[in-house]
């Protein structure tokens, strides 16, 4: 593994145990991340993105079981280290900002007392220390009149401000891995606007590596480095995002970008492309592509294992295609 690789899955799965059988929410997904590196992982909702998210942060419910051929962070491997050990690393050296602020935040705690936790247990700080780390985060991700926001409770906040807020606690401790689930969702167009900018600049001046998971293409184009499409908890492309947009190779990929209107090419008021059908139920014995029943292009073979195929600019991608039909 490359010095500068910060975290490297391979044949990352998660199992769910319901009252049907075993639900497959993540199949054998594999993707690195190096420092300095923002890695978007996109998808329709409920393809798996942010199961994988909490499996990396081993954050999974009790029904949940997790198993990898690797999952090493650092070039420590995370399959197999103690719950102490992931505790050391968790919320220190590897963070993750929710999707909702209001339901991650506690509100019978002050903003200050729980941006000082994680500072205050994981480097032994004296709480003068934290105090100061807090206001100078604060003060980084663009919050105002810091030191008075410390006594605030979360819902005397904004949802641009509590996400923030969210952004301050996970650079506490300085960590090298930021997962950020879907961090602008719940907020309008301009704070999330703002927030992604803020997330860009910085990791540009600390040179983190970030797991951004999203469902909007936009947003992958304005910060990503790399890119992973998932579809039935399966990594169904990956790779630059530049050569993902310019020439996508599996029909999902081609499918969520035909739904993008462009400007110039996309008259006012035109139809934008559809995907038809449902996304496959992965409850039970999962086989072939999970795409198939959905794919304009799907073949008998389709059913039988997909192969993963792989382009000279760095793109790889599961389908029997080498390229989509025009």
């Amino acid at each position: 593994m490359s010095a500068d690789v910060v975290l490297e899955v391979q044949g990352l799965s998660v199992d769910i145990a319901t009252g049907r059988g075993s639900l497959h929410a993540v199949r054998d997904v594999s993707f690195s991340v190096r420092r300095g590196e923002t890695l978007c992982i996109v998808g329709e909702s409920g393809c798996g993105k942010s199961i994988t998210s909490l499996a990396l942060m081993s954050l999974l419910p009790k029904a949940a079981k997790r198993s990898a051929r690797r999952l090493s962070f650092l070039g420590e491997d995370l399959a197999t280290a103690s719950a102490q050990r992931i505790n050391a690393l968790r919320g220190n050296k590897m963070a993750m900002i929710f999707q909702e602020p209001m339901t991650a935040l506690n509100p019978a705690y002050t903003i200050g007392d729980q941006l000082m936790e994680p500072y205050l247990h994981h480097r032994k700080a004296s709480v003068t220390e934290a105090r100061d780390r807090a206001i100078e985060l604060l003060g980084k991700v663009g919050i105002a009149s810091a030191a008075q926001r410390l006594g605030q409770y979360p819902h005397q906040l904004s949802g641009g401000l509590r996400q923030r807020v969210m952004i301050a606690m996970a650079l506490m401790c300085g960590p090298e891995l930021l997962i950020a689930d879907e961090p602008s969702t719940a907020l309008d167009v301009t704070i999330q606007a703002q927030i992604l900018r803020l997330l860009a600049d910085l990791q540009q001046e600390l040179g983190i590596a970030m797991v951004l998971i999203t469902h909007d293409l936009g947003v992958v184009a304005r910060i990503a480095h790399r890119v992973a499409v998932m579809y039935a908890g399966q990594v169904v492309e990956e790779g630059p995002v530049r050569e993902m947009f310019a020439e996508p190779h599996h029909p999902y990929t081609r499918g969520l970008l035909a739904c993008i209107p462009v400007p110039g090419r996309t008259a006012p008021g035109g139809l934008l492309g559809t995907i038809p059908g449902v996304v496959p139920s992965l409850v039970g014995e999962v086989q072939g592509c999970g795409f198939r029943e959905r794919c304009a292009f799907a073949q008998p073979v389709c059913a039988q294992q997909v192969p993963v195929k792989a382009s000279d600019a760095g793109q790889s991608w599961r389908c029997i295609l080498d390229e989509v039909p025009a």
